[in-house]
């Protein structure tokens, strides 16, 4: 008995493959997106996805796909699923700009290079710069002297690295520090230490302050346009 259900089974499916086959294999036509974007469009998404949507389920290549779709500068990661029967679950991760990189780059928080066409959106982020394949230890430093820096209320808006490993940064837009090359951090809490101490209404005045002395400080006052050694 068992045999012969066996052998109409067959038969059947034999007969019927054509259409069981385009059952189980029907093209993809959806795409479920399970996360919000804030810098890709669905736009650019459908027209990196338009060349592989109609392809059977079982012929949709979702490895090609993710590789096509993290060629978008804002993409740091796709995650490309089927789900049966024609569905396409997509999960994109976008990148974090944490900083610009030069005139045209962008920087992620592990110190990568990502480059999206225009940075006019994003003037406001801080601006670092240094020699070729410097970035990830800029990345470093900026993340260091930013903890030191922010509980006292100033905001680093650039940090440059030189061919000869000297560090200047910026403060809060307007304010220029040469630090040096040696004990970077040492001099900045240093000099943290004297600008909490003045008023506000002189601080708020440094023009440049140069750090490179072994007991002191040069401090250029913007109001003025002098420049005084405070002795530490």
């Amino acid at each position: 008995m068992f045999a012969a259900v066996l052998v109409c089974v067959v038969l059947v499916t034999v007969q019927n493959r054509a259409d069981i086959s385009g059952f189980l294999n029907r093209p993809v036509s959806k795409v479920r997106i399970e996360n919000q974007w804030q810098r890709i469009s669905e736009a650019e998404v459908s027209r990196v996805l338009s060349p592989f949507m109609g392809n059977g389920f079982f012929d949709f290549d979702v490895v090609e796909a993710k590789q096509e779709l993290e060629l978008h500068p804002w993409i740091l990661q796709a995650s490309v699923t089927r789900i049966w029967p024609d569905t396409l679950s997509l999960h994109l991760t976008e990148q974090v700009a944490i900083a610009r990189w030069g005139n045209e780059q962008l920087l992620n928080q592990y110190g990568e290079l990502f480059q999206p066409e225009s940075l006019l959106e994003l003037r406001s982020l801080p601006l670092l710069t240094g020699p070729e394949d410097s970035q990830e230890t800029v990345m470093l430093q900026y993340q260091k002297l930013n903890q030191i820096l922010f509980p006292a209320g100033l905001r680093l808006s650039g940090l440059s690295l030189s061919k000869r490993g000297s560090w200047d940064y910026f403060l809060n837009e307007k304010m220029q520090v040469a630090a040096g090359r040696d004990e970077v951090f040492e001099k900045t809490q240093r000099f943290i230490d004297f600008y909490l101490m003045q008023p506000f209404q002189k601080s708020s005045q440094f023009l440049s302050i140069d750090l490179r002395y072994t007991n002191g400080i040069a401090v250029r006052d913007t109001e003025l346009d002098l420049t005084g050694v405070a002795i530490l």
